[in-house]
């Protein structure tokens, strides 16, 4: 029992709320016999196994468990603390309270507050009829018509209009008996060098709701060209922004039995979502969320979803409230709206299709901010796609769980045109291996790749198609090599084979698309492959070439290769020598990968075995292949 109020007046509390009365009002109840039965409103049933005793002021579910005396069922339905539960039961049924000394506020502001909550509720009952029911509220109603919005859900909403005059709302407030005091601390009124007048005039009116029910501010949207757009009420004493969600009064319900919230910015993005059938939502009001308002959610529920505005400023939101929600312990998703959209554009446009659409396809926060980094980055380039991935490697990091970090591999694979096991290997974040330099600058000293200024055409290029890009900085740097160095040699070894069609036809035709961590590089390599195999069989070149310009689209990083490729074919550009280097190289590339990527995933029991001696084989592989590089003849690169 809460220590503030006193037992006396819990009692009271108990003896007048009829408990047949409140549960009525959220399940369908009959007699029989001495009690009440009726279908369990805290689960799904098909048969009542709800009962309430109204002589004994108790109830229980013989389906679920549930059960408890009126207080308990209040709680628990309208997700209330036990103090606000008696609170509400007491205001309902006309009981005063006694609070414990200095356990709560004094008898003088729980009146001041009763009588500022009376004032707001009664305003809302003003504003909500000089909509509806007069002529002035015609271009209102024109207006919310226009938006799509119908009078059911305005209504749901209690959403109203203040007269455009200057004491509209004044008279009818001091003729119900309310001071200017009163008014004013209200946040209706305002009192300014002597002067009283009303704070909302010809503004679409929003009634601010608390999670109890009770009216605690208002939002005002102008129907002019005037600023600012919309206008709050000031905090006061009954009214703290950061401590209400819009919407959340009316969305209870719903969001307990979808064990979701979805969070948006707008109050009439509440309106459009909640017309189009989705009820679960509550608004932040233009605002990134607070901790209080993150805690009223979890009374709720720990599953949040936001649905903001997608531009820069919605964005950013997202980001700033997802972080916090982050930080209270939960994984919080993101439902993406098409770009320039907000959520009542697709509600009430789309209707109820468009918002499932949008709701199903919704990901994780890290997810959003995965694809935001990739948005932002440049896959057009190896340096570009580096630089992208350092970024998202950091955003990985802050993954709540090695699923969630699962779920973006094969997005992070697409974007940045890598493999998912390359991606795998990279988020490990191990490093590359010492000796990669060492073995590829032995191999560039025997063959002269690196310097053979002079050997060829254009100076050292026919002799160095990949020193410029292993010159810089560490090769076993593994992002760099995955996402760059290594897909500029088989790029390179593409172009290779196709100044040499004869040898290459043999090479290509024992290496697979796995060889190729670049799926650019990969899906030319095939096609290249198809074409020479068809040379091989016609020997005729230049039916292989059509074929590689039937493919030469440059509207993809493939399509540019398959260009380049054409364009490379009667050039003569690299000797043989440089061929047999760059295939050599390619293999070397993907047997580190597979080494790498066993090693990493041995297990135990009898996969194990298997795994080891397929390691096993791998290593020998490798160590061979590096061998033959070694084993180069410099001078079968002359051109």
């Amino acid at each position: 029992m809460s220590p503030l109020i006193k037992d006396s007046s819990l009692q009271a509390v108990l003896n007048a709320a009829e408990i047949v009365e409140v549960v009525s009002g959220y399940t369908s109840l009959r007699k029989r016999g001495a009690t009440y039965l009726g279908l369990c409103p805290f689960h799904k049933e098909k048969t009542p196994s709800f009962t309430v005793s109204s002589d004994k002021g108790l109830y229980y579910c013989f389906g679920c468990g549930e059960g408890g005396d009126v207080v308990r069922f209040v709680e628990r339905m309208e997700n209330l603390s036990f103090s606000e539960a008696v609170e509400q039961l007491g205001e309902r049924f006309g009981v005063t309270l006694e609070f414990e000394e200095g356990g709560k506020v004094d008898s003088g502001r729980r009146d001041r507050d009763a009588r500022l909550l009376l004032a707001l509720e009664k305003a809302a009952t003003f504003y909500q009829r000089f909509l509806w029911e007069t002529e002035s509220g015609g271009p209102a109603r024109e207006y919310l018509e226009a938006r799509g919005l119908r009078r059911e859900v305005c209504d749901t909403f209690r959403v109203g209009l203040a007269p455009d005059e200057w004491r509209g709302l004044h008279r009818r407030a001091v003729k119900e008996g309310f001071t200017d005091r009163e008014l004013d601390e209200a946040g209706l009124l305002v009192c300014q060098s002597g002067k009283t007048y009303d704070r909302f005039r010809g503004r679409l009116m929003f009634p601010l709701i608390d999670h109890r029910g009770r009216v605690a501010g208002f939002g005002g949207r102008t129907l002019k060209d005037e600023s600012p757009k919309y206008l709050n009420s000031p905090e006061g004493p009954v009214y703290r922004k950061g401590q209400l969600l819009y919407g959340l009064f009316q969305a209870r319900r719903a969001v307990a039995d979808a064990d979701e919230v979805v969070v948006v910015e707008g109050y009439t993005d509440v309106l459009g979502l909640s017309q189009a059938g989705l009820s679960n939502v509550v608004a932040s009001m233009g605002t990134a969320l607070t901790e209080a308002q993150i805690g009223l959610m979890m009374r709720f529920t720990n599953n949040i979803t936001f649905m903001f505005d997608a531009d820069p400023a919605g964005t950013e939101a997202v980001l700033r409230s997802g972080e916090l929600a982050r930080r209270q312990g939960l994984r919080p998703l993101v439902a993406m709206l098409p770009r320039g959209k907000d959520p009542a554009d697709v509600a009430v446009k789309g209707g109820a299709e468009a918002v499932r659409r949008v709701v199903q396809e919704k990901v994780s926060l890290l997810g959003f901010e995965v694809r935001k980094a990739l948005d932002e980055g440049d896959a057009s380039s190896p340096e570009g796609r580096v630089r992208a991935f350092e970024i998202v490697r950091e955003i990985m990091s802050r993954a709540t769980s090695p699923k969630e970090r699962q779920e973006e591999m094969a997005v992070v694979a697409d974007r940045l045109r890598l493999s998912p096991d390359n991606v795998t290997l990279l988020l490990r974040g191990e490093p590359g291996r010492k000796g990669d330099a060492r073995v590829a600058g032995a191999a560039r000293d025997k063959t002269g790749a690196a310097a053979g200024a002079g050997a060829g055409r254009g100076g050292g290029d026919s002799r160095a198609p990949f020193g410029g890009v292993y010159g810089r900085g560490p090769v076993g740097d593994m992002a760099g090599r995955l996402l760059g160095r290594e897909a500029a040699v088989e790029r390179e070894l593409l172009v290779a084979a196709v100044c040499n069609p004869g040898r290459a036809a043999e090479l290509l035709d024992a290496m697979t698309p796995e060889h190729f961590a670049d799926p650019s590089n990969r899906e030319v390599f095939e096609g290249l492959r198809q074409a020479l195999v068809a040379m091989e069989h016609s020997r005729d070149l230049e039916a292989a070439l059509v074929s590689l310009k039937d493919q030469a689209r440059p509207d993809s990083e493939a399509g540019k290769l398959f260009v380049r490729l054409v364009l490379e074919a009667d050039q003569a550009r690299y000797s043989p020598g440089v061929l047999e280097e760059l295939h050599l190289r390619t293999q070397e590339q993907f047997l580190d990968r597979s080494v790498t990527l066993l090693r990493g995933g041995l297990g135990e029991g009898a996969d194990m075995v298997e795994d080891q001696r397929r390691l096993f084989h791998l290593e020998q592989l490798l160590q061979r292949v590096r061998l033959n590089l070694q084993n180069l003849d410099p001078e079968e690169g002359e051109a």
